[in-house]
């Protein structure tokens, strides 16, 4: 053995930043072998063939049996393994001191079936997977990492990521969609009465624009036609409509669209009806007042805006056209207004269907109406039209926002502003929906449980006494379809939740919300928008005042009238702190329960305070109860209809290599199979929704992701339940291989003994001229610390003839 002083001019090391890629499919989703992909093994290459098998010497005679196994991790095979091996040595011992044979073949066969059924080593068979989980209804570990997360992680990112906070971004969609279990019929109506002395809100007085985003994203089902879905409709005045064009997918499903738009007379045709092969200005009555795009003017999953507009001014002079992007589809029609005859009576604008009735639509402004679901306005005396009186048949399949209806005449520039950026100023609009959240609404009839309602306004997104009082899901959907310009309040016609019958008992709040397909629908309608090619102008927001502004406050304090704050959202008087007035017999019994440790148990004296409880909702005579019992076990005001994605750092690494991740839920819960989404990263933090094939907005936040951590947070709470039913990711890591290399000159005269008893002094060679007779075999190395102590070792492949005069360099690398 010879010891050479490692020099650190012997010494090379580099680095290499490594980006493997992961793809993860949950566990109720199955891979294109039918097997479940995704998990991660703790073993970078597990074997089945490593097995948790003990030696005989561990087992002392008669130490171990089916009710005392012996060591930690030894199951019934390992028993019978060791048994039997025990039995074949006794034999073959016997045998061998009576100087003969035995035949142990058949219990060695036994005991290798034994061996391969035993069980397996456990760090073989640990996996990780990627964890989903919501905010729990009481207090555990997911409360802490929630907590952790919304007050030390975000906090610390908050100067690097983008709104790495606990809010979302205030930018969404109209999603008019239909699907098995969805109610085909359902409406967003706004009044248009006429009040005296005001011509009806939503009549264009000559001139007119329709300008909104849309996308179709939906198909015809598989098996059924493409419907003529409307987008706005007012009775003998307009209606606008998405229909079928020619172009058809690989499935054979409709991936083309067109847009319709029917004026006065015209717009009492039902649009399925009408033959979209006639050119424009050549239909007649009562069909020569439809227009319609040019085929497959509109793309599948693309946003497109449009423009539908007509003028009577001297410039335009009784023409029209409907501008899709850069493209124009003229028409013109000889006339001065497109209004109906004063008889006719236009009481209602829908909004994501097409009314068709012998009534007017007045009805659905009543009284019952404005006071149950908070409609605005409505008249005293009018009566609910039966449902046999109308119908809603030709419910929209796509997604809108930034719906106006202008009284004039929109040129090109004007045009090509609206497609950028939102309105600043309402002049000339009559009607205009962005959709926005605002704080406040008309009062309405609110879920406490499915049980029962309370009378008030709504100033959250969702409802809070509903998610933090029995732990229910309901989107608070008046507060995102205000009508900007009259500020009306719309009728939301099969989209709205009713208390169920008393005698149920056996229900969740969740299993109430989503046996409904109204509350269902209700949940979806708002989305958030992905539209790149459009940004809005928040300051319409700004007209409330600085009192109404608490849901726009940002981390640091200020307004931020792009953002909805997720935290405070039930105020701190909602969580018990002191007990009623009682004698001291019933303080003494209930002393222990001031912090309501059990409201879990129906019969308990807490739950009894609590009134209501997730797992009892009905407590007889009880009613809500003076607390929000979620809240008070967790003490946490900010959203619970949020979800977390822990990710063990086995996946990534280091961290998540920015602008690498991706995370799909195949079929939101709750819209039958009919919405996939797709969220992505950033690059800075934020996750964004992605799933329209034209730009997408990558500053609208939906979510946080922190790299270093591993934690992905669905904050918006219109895809609460992200996931709950399948999700898939895909993502890459960053990882550093660290390569040490150490050079050892073995130069002349050196190495050239050994401290091996066996050495001995031969000639290099069998060449008797050979002058250098003394060699070695160099055949591994040690790499020792100051102490002498073995950290490394190489083995060579093949030893190494050294001669006293030959001079080598060995080199080896280790990788960590």
């Amino acid at each position: 053995m010879s010891l050479i002083k490692i020099l650190p001019e012997y010494l090379e090391n580099f680095s290499l930043t490594l980006h493997p890629e992961i793809r993860y499919v949950s566990s109720s989703l199955k891979g294109p072998t039918g097997l479940t992909t995704g998990s991660m093994p703790l073993s970078p290459r597990p074997s089945k063939n490593f097995k948790n098998l003990f030696p005989p010497s561990q087992f002392g005679e008669n130490s171990y049996s089916p009710d005392s196994p012996g060591p930690p991790g030894l199951n019934m095979g390992d028993f019978e393994a060791m048994e039997i091996l025990n039995s074949v040595t006794k034999t073959v011992n016997s045998a061998k001191k009576a100087g003969a044979s035995s035949n142990v073949n058949s219990s060695l066969s036994d005991y290798m079936d034994l061996v391969n059924s035993s069980s397996q080593i456990a760090k073989n068979s640990k996996r990780f997977d990627i964890v989903r989980f919501d905010p729990p209804f009481t207090f555990n570990i997911n409360s802490s990492i929630k907590n952790c997360v919304r007050s030390v992680l975000m906090p610390f990112y908050a100067p690097r990521y983008d709104n790495c906070q606990f809010s979302y971004t205030n930018y969404n969609t109209l999603n008019f969609f239909s699907g098995s279990g969805l109610p085909g019929n359902s409406a967003i109506i706004y009044n248009n009465f006429k009040f005296p002395g005001k011509p009806r809100p939503y009549f264009p007085s000559g001139s007119f624009s329709f300008d909104f985003y849309i996308n179709p994203r939906y198909s015809n089902e598989p098996g059924r036609e493409f419907r003529a879905g409307t987008i706005m409709h007012l009775s003998s005045t307009y209606a606008i409509s998405l229909v079928s064009g020619s172009s058809r997918d690989s499935n054979g499903l409709v991936s083309g669209y067109r847009i319709m738009l029917q004026l006065s007379h015209s717009a009492d045709v039902e649009p399925s009806s009408v033959n979209l092969s006639i050119p424009n200005n050549q239909r007649s009555y009562p069909q020569d007042l439809i227009f319609v795009s040019g085929d497959n003017s509109l793309i599948k999953n693309n946003w497109h805006h449009v423009c539908a507009r007509w003028g009577t001014d001297i410039i335009s002079d009784g023409t029209g056209s409907i501008m899709i992007d850069d493209s124009n589809y003229n028409f013109s029609i000889p006339s001065s207004s497109i209004l109906p005859p004063p008889h006719v009576q236009s009481s209602a604008l829908v909004l994501g269907n097409y009314f068709s009735g012998l009534g007017d639509e007045a009805g659905f402004f009543n009284e019952t109406a404005g006071i149950n679901e908070g409609v605005y306005p409505y008249e005293i005396g009018l009566t609910e039209p039966a449902e046999s009186s109308y119908g809603f048949n030709h419910p929209l399949q796509a997604e809108i926002h930034d719906v106006k209806l202008y009284n004039k005449y929109l040129y090109e520039s004007q045009i090509k502003e609206n497609e950028k950026n939102g309105v600043s100023s309402l002049s000339d609009i009559l009607f205009y929906v962005p959709p926005f959240f605002v704080k406040t609404t008309p009062t309405r009839e609110n879920l406490i449980t499915p049980f029962q309602t309370n009378i008030k306004s709504s100033e959250q997104p969702f409802n809070p006494v509903f998610s933090f009082g029995v732990g229910g899901y309901i989107i608070n959907l008046p507060n995102f379809v205000r009508e900007f310009k009259q500020g009306y309040y719309p009728r939301l016609l099969h989209l709205t939740a009713s208390t169920i019958d008393t005698t149920v008992i056996d229900i969740t709040a969740n299993g109430y919300i989503y046996a409904s397909g109204s509350t269902k629908k209700r949940n979806l309608t708002i989305l958030p928008n992905d539209n790149g090619r459009f940004s809005p102008n928040f300051s319409l927001l700004n007209t409330a005042s600085i009192s109404e502004m608490s849901p726009f406050i940002s981390v640091n304090g200020g307004i931020d009238l792009s953002i909805v704050t997720l935290n405070d959202m039930v105020p701190p008087s909602s969580a018990y702190s002191g007990l009623p007035t009682v004698s001291v017999r019933d303080l003494e019994m209930i002393n222990e329960s001031l912090n309501l440790p059990d409201d879990t148990s129906p019969n308990s004296i807490a739950a009894q305070v609590a009134g209501v409880t997730p797992e009892n909702m009905k407590l007889s005579n009880q009613g809500q109860g003076p607390i929000l019992t979620i809240f008070q076990r967790t003490r946490d005001p900010s959203s619970n209809e949020v979800t977390f994605f822990d990710i063990s750092n086995l996946f990534y690494g280091n961290r998540i290599l920015p602008s690498s991740f991706y995370l799909s839920d195949p079929s939101v819960t709750g819209s039958s199979g009919r919405i996939k989404m797709t969220i992505r990263d950033n690059g800075r933090g934020s996750l964004y929704r992605a799933d329209c094939k034209t730009p997408q907005a990558v500053w609208n936040n939906v979510g946080t992701l922190l790299y270093n951590e591993g934690i992905a947070v669905v904050k918006s709470p219109h895809i609460a339940y992200f996931g709950a039913d399948g999700f898939e990711s895909s993502f890459r890591g960053e990882q550093n291989i660290h390569i040490l290399t150490v050079n050892l000159p073995a130069g002349v005269g050196a190495i050239n003994s050994s401290s091996n008893p066996q050495y001995k002094i031969l000639s290099a060679s069998n060449n008797a001229n050979d002058l250098n007779t003394r060699f070695v075999y160099i055949s591994g190395l040690n790499l020792h610390d100051d102490n002498l102590n073995v950290i490394m070792r190489a083995n060579l492949a093949q030893p190494v003839l050294k001669r006293e005069g030959d001079e080598v360099l060995l080199r080896f690398k280790t990788d960590f």
